[in-house]
């Protein structure tokens, strides 16, 4: 591995930065995004990567720094989807809501 490392030095530099992108999601701090895509868009197998993020800046930065998470959404999905047709946009609310308060509650 070492080897490797020392032929083509740039791939220490994308692990490490796959790793700090990772933590973007644990640590959660604003602006932490636009420095990790700054600091990417110096490598080239991240450059791509780096740009198209750019294109979605405000979604990709929401995931970031927001504490919703996939099951939350998934969650919400779940109960749109039993809802569907069913009632409206009232009952949905309290569905959710109600379903929120008894999970944080537990």
């Amino acid at each position: 591995m070492e080897l490797l490392l020392d032929k083509c030095p740039e791939i220490r530099q994308v692990e490490l930065l796959v790793k700090q992108f990772k933590n973007l999601f644990k640590n959660k701090e604003p602006e932490s995004l636009k420095r990790w895509i700054m600091e990417a868009q110096r490598v080239a197998p991240l450059k791509n990567f780096a740009k198209n993020l750019l294109r979605d800046y405000d979604a990709v930065n929401n995931a970031v720094v927001t504490e919703c998470s996939n099951g939350q959404v998934n969650r919400l999905k779940t109960v749109k989807r039993m809802m569907y047709g069913r009632a409206g946009f009232d009952l949905l609310r309290k569905m959710v809501l109600s379903k929120s308060i008894l999970n944080h509650q537990n």
